[in-house]
């Protein structure tokens, strides 16, 4: 019989204040190498005086800008040199890159009397009795701790504000879609001029001379800022102009296209560059020179027009009952699907659409099951589509014409759009199988990351993008049925890294995997087109794979995933673009199964917990690089997700986790998986999605506040004991992990974790178990007052899929006053789900 999925009604009921302590005390990074600590904390003041001695000199004033870079064993937030050292109230922490950097302001006092607090460390190896321990351990001062926890410090320089060469930016703004304007971060905004005088005499001297230096440039200059940035991460439009008109700026708030003139013609001057390019790159303000991305399709590969399968018919949209429904942003759907079109959101002329990719897209959504098969497509046929055609046709040359600004406008229509369909049609899930020409970093969350973010945040909705399409040239070899032949092939691969902005903290990134039944290459296995990961370092992406057709052309079958042409014509394709379709109606039907509004942390959470990885990744050799090749696995349909069979039970506990608060979830295991003597059998997986304040100052240290989840078991003494292993450990442990290896392995700081594990022969003293959730914020991060919302899932069940999990946990549950109901109409009695 099938057991539907349950959500927790009152997870208030487990809501307690949180446990003092946590953390780890002061660390010796020195201890009993005394010498060595000398000549190290030597070296550090010497770099302290070296970079004193530059901005003394500094003709922008003596306000810069440092890296205080940290050893790998005190990326920890407790070994953090933020007590003593690099004070707030002396030296701000204003960002950061890679991890364990620390991006500090500073000014020569400042820093000599971060100097001066070095040279009062001790330089003897203290140690204390620790009677926990019985023996002696060190005990280092603050300062000697902090001190030592630091490898180097840099000052913030023209190497890390810009990456590309003068002659590869003039190529690359010369192209009317990229809005020709370089992309200018800044450590501060700008002021408005009437608040200069709040500012003392070194800011002032920092800001005067910042905006002098486009005057002095001689030439003609636009200065725009891009103000849809949310919290703080200012950031400039930089265009180089035609004419000796000077620097025009426009750098109050405001929408950018009410404030954008009519600017005068862009000039490829390339001495103009240089000598723009050689003052951003000194001047202490500007943190990041970047180049505007261009907007892509997935590009995928086209197959030949085909016969319709005989028997298969287009299904016709039943208007007396309600159906998925689902938003395609791209260049528009054609007529064909015009019986499952519910509104179109149209900007573009007749000339300027192209209705090849989005009717394939939503032919996907419509009839991939009828076309393609239950194996490949699992969904039922019939999907309502919101047409958000806003993407023109590359081929036409007018992205320009439409987005004169380039991408910030591109992005206004998008969140008009979704907004739109969002409050006219309560759609909620949105496939975007759209690129920007700008590979994802390890340690930047981009732009066009945070924007669609915020677009997915303020809207409550999901939106389904595309990893991105290698270019042929660099289509790797197809996967082999031997590991080792196919790590090969992944060791030779180039250029096949995640396009942003895949790397979204808020959305599902969706990579492709071959097609079932193609006999010219292996049944999903990664694609050879399909990109890879990692994107930042604190995270899975990309998040989810899907059916997206081979890369390989097969005789008969072509590339063996079929949709429709704008005429009708069946035809076969591959490409990321395709996958992405296929979770984002999986999605759209989970949202439709479910009465009410569910969280976007319950719709991502549903998808990730349910996927599993397809099995050409199982092998042990594959381990490593299977999260970088399809995220978290290949979803099922939603009427699987939705449902399990009486050997499990599936439980959703949606909620917020509040200031000084901690989750503290109690039940006794099921019975029938506890043995006589107490041991604990069965398979348990957890996962967890959360939406914390995201800062895009940081870097690869973006996400501000960790949700941890953990499921744990009671032991002897009344302690608690973890029983799961995140996903993608690759092998036992032997030791407590260090900082870097939580946040690589056991996803510390990212937003989705999974953990599971199988007992077979049973575990531990007691069938006491709970669901424990509590978090960690960052150096100097708070809370937001409103909590962080999460969604915990957890899975128990019978590996043997014999015992009566489901009502003996339900029973349980209810005895113990738990009120659970059917998710999927728990929205009648709860409010968050």
């Amino acid at each position: 019989m099938a057991s539907p999925v349950q959500i927790v009604l009152n997870p208030e009921n487990y809501e307690e204040a949180r446990e003092a302590g946590g953390g780890g005390g002061r660390k010796d990074f020195f201890a009993h190498k005394d010498r060595e600590f000398v000549a190290h904390r030597a070296a550090l003041i010497s770099e302290i005086d070296s970079i004193s001695g530059i901005l003394s000199a500094q003709a922008q004033g003596p306000v810069g800008f440092a890296k205080v870079i940290l050893r790998r064993e005190a990326w920890a937030k407790s070994h953090r040199p933020v007590a003593t050292l690099f004070r707030p109230d002396r030296v701000p922490v204003v960002g950061g890159g890679d991890l364990g950097v620390m991006i500090v302001e500073v000014q020569p006092n400042t820093l000599q009397q971060v100097a001066a607090e070095m040279q009062k460390a001790e330089t003897h190896t203290e140690m204390r009795f620790d009677p926990k321990r019985e023996k002696e351990i060190p005990y280092p001062s603050s300062r000697k701790s902090e001190t030592g926890a630091i490898e180097r410090i840099e000052l913030y320089g023209a190497a890390d504000r810009r990456r590309f060469s003068v002659e590869e930016a003039v190529a690359w703004l010369s192209n009317p879609m990229t809005g020709s304007g370089y992309e200018v971060e800044l450590f501060y905004a700008v002021p408005p001029r009437g608040d200069w005088d709040r500012l003392d005499t070194a800011h002032r001297r920092l800001v005067e001379s910042f905006l002098t230096g486009f005057r002095e440039l001689g030439f003609g200059v636009s200065v725009e800022r891009l103000s849809y940035l949310r919290r703080h991460q200012p950031l400039l439009s930089v265009r180089v102009d035609e004419g000796a008109d000077g620097a025009v700026f426009l750098l109050l708030d405001g929408p950018a296209g009410e404030r954008r003139k009519v600017l005068a013609p862009f000039s490829a001057d390339i001495d103009r560059h240089i000598r723009l390019l050689a003052f951003l790159d000194k001047h202490p303000l500007v943190r990041r020179i970047g180049l505007p991305g261009i907007v892509v399709r997935s590009m995928p590969q086209a197959g030949e027009a085909r016969a319709r399968p005989a028997g298969v018919t287009m299904p016709l949209r039943d208007t007396r009952r309600s159906h998925p429904r689902l938003g395609v942003i791209d260049g528009g759907i054609s007529e064909v699907l015009s019986d499952w079109v519910i509104d179109r959101w149209d900007i573009l002329a007749n000339e300027d659409m192209n209705y090849d990719h989005g009717t394939f897209i939503g032919g996907l959504a419509v009839a991939g099951a009828s076309l393609n098969g239950s194996e490949n497509c699992p969904e039922a046929d019939g999907a309502e589509l919101v047409d958000i055609a806003i993407f023109p046709n590359e081929a036409s040359g007018s992205f320009a014409t439409y987005y004169s600004g380039g991408l910030p406008q591109f992005f206004d229509e998008m969140e008009s759009a979704v907004t739109d369909a969002r409050a006219r049609h309560d759609v909620r899930v949105f496939n975007m199988s759209l690129n920007i020409l700008q590979p994802a970093a390890p340690d930047a969350y981009s732009a066009h990351a945070v924007r669609l973010d915020r677009i997915a945040e303020d809207n409550n909705a999901v939106i389904i993008m595309s990893a991105g399409n290698t270019r042929p040239q660099d289509l790797r070899s197809e996967w082999s049925t031997d590991p080792a032949t196919s790590l090969s092939g992944l060791a030779l691969a180039r250029n096949d890294g995640l396009l942003t902005p895949a790397e979204s903290a808020r959305n599902v990134a969706v990579a492709a995997v071959n097609p079932i039944g193609h006999d010219g290459c292996v049944a999903r296995a990664p694609a050879r087109y399909s990109r890879r990961g990692p994107g930042l370092r604190s995270g899975v992406k990309p998040d989810l794979a899907h059916i997206g057709g081979s890369g390989t052309r097969h005789p008969v079958l072509g590339h063996g995933l079929f949709s429709v042409l704008p005429d009708g014509t069946i035809v076969d394709g591959c490409g990321t673009s395709y996958a992405a379709p296929l979770v984002a109606k999986t999605a759209a039907a989970l949202d439709h199964a479910i009465e009410g509004e569910v969280s976007r942390e319950t719709l991502i959470g549903l998808l990730v917990h349910s996927a599993r990885l397809p099995e050409p990744l199982a092998h042990k050799l594959l381990a490593p690089v299977a999260r970088d090749l399809v995220g978290f696995g290949i979803p099922p349909s939603a009427d699987r997700i939705m449902e399990t069979g009486d050997h499990a039970i599936t439980l959703v506990f949606a909620s917020r986790i509040q200031q000084g608060q901690q989750i503290n979830f109690r039940f006794p295991w099921p019975a029938s998986l506890v043995s006589p003597g107490g041991k604990c059998r069965g398979h348990a997986r957890l996962t967890l999605v959360a939406t914390p304040p995201l800062d895009p100052r940081f870097g690869a240290e973006f996400v501000r506040v960790n949700v941890n989840a953990a499921l744990q078991q009671e032991q002897d003494g009344g302690r608690w004991k973890g029983r799961l292993d995140p996903l993608y450990l690759p092998s036992k442990r032997e030791s407590p992990a260090v900082e870097a290896e939580l946040i690589e392995h056991d996803l510390k700081w990212s937003p989705v974790k999974v953990y599971e594990k199988t007992f077979p022969q049973g575990v531990g003293p007691s069938s006491n178990w709970r669901l424990f959730i509590d978090y960690l914020t960052r150096t100097g991060e708070v809370m937001p007052e409103g909590g962080v919302p999460f969604t915990a899932i957890i899975t128990i069940s019978d590996p043997d899929g014999e015992k009566p999990v489901f009502n003996d946990m339900r029973q349980n549950l209810q005895s113990l006053g738990t009120t659970i109901a059917d998710i999927r109409t728990a929205a009648r009695v709860t409010s968050r789900v």
